[in-house]
């Protein structure tokens, strides 16, 4: 008889999903409101929203990264080098971005000419502490939509690299983040 899969705690496990939704929001909203609203009073509430989920995203992420520095990694599926470098490369590259993409959007609001108050889900204001800057707003803009891209690719890499483990390699790869154990 197989003994069960041995998972990440409860609380990375949590952290992940909930990381996952957040990010999936964030990247098809910030999309949506770019490429498919004109209203200028609809995009500004969109962005409004857009800026509530980065900081969430970058919320978590902190909490996620501390809760990890005390779990020990589990002990890798695959024994393949190469895969477990890209693995790693991938995880990491994940966690930086999962920083660098709320990190971007809070400097282009920061420096952007047209100072509207972030008002974190109607409790505070996010502190601006930079003056308006055009170029600086400008290299944030772009620094925002490439992070965000390179997000979108590193996703679906994630998800067809976990698709493999469970449906093709038939490991405990995704049964190590999932709720129950996948049968």
């Amino acid at each position: 008889m197989n003994e069960p899969p041995v998972v990440w705690p409860l609380s990375l496990r949590l952290f992940h999903w909930v990381s996952a939704v957040l990010v999936l929001a964030g990247l098809g909203l910030g999309v949506a409101m770019v490429q498919l609203v004109h209203d200028p009073a609809t995009r500004f509430e969109l962005t409004q929203t857009h800026k509530d989920i980065g900081i969430t995203i970058l919320a978590v992420t902190v909490l996620r990264l501390s809760r990890r520095s005390f779990a020990r990694a589990l002990k890798p599926e695959s024994a393949a080098r190469a895969l477990l470098v890209a693995a790693k490369a991938t995880h990491g590259a994940l966690y930086v971005l999962l920083l660098l993409m709320p990190l971007s959007g809070w400097l282009m609001v920061t420096t952007t000419p047209v100072r509207i108050p972030t008002i974190v889900f109607g409790l505070f204001a996010l502190p601006y502490p930079l003056m308006p800057d055009l170029a600086l707003y400008r290299w944030a803009h772009a620094a925002h939509v490439t992070l965000a891209i390179v997000m979108a690719a590193l996703i679906v890499s994630h998800v067809a690299a976990a698709a493999i483990h469970a449906l093709v390699w038939r490991d405990r790869t995704l049964t190590r983040m999932w709720f129950k154990p996948i049968q």
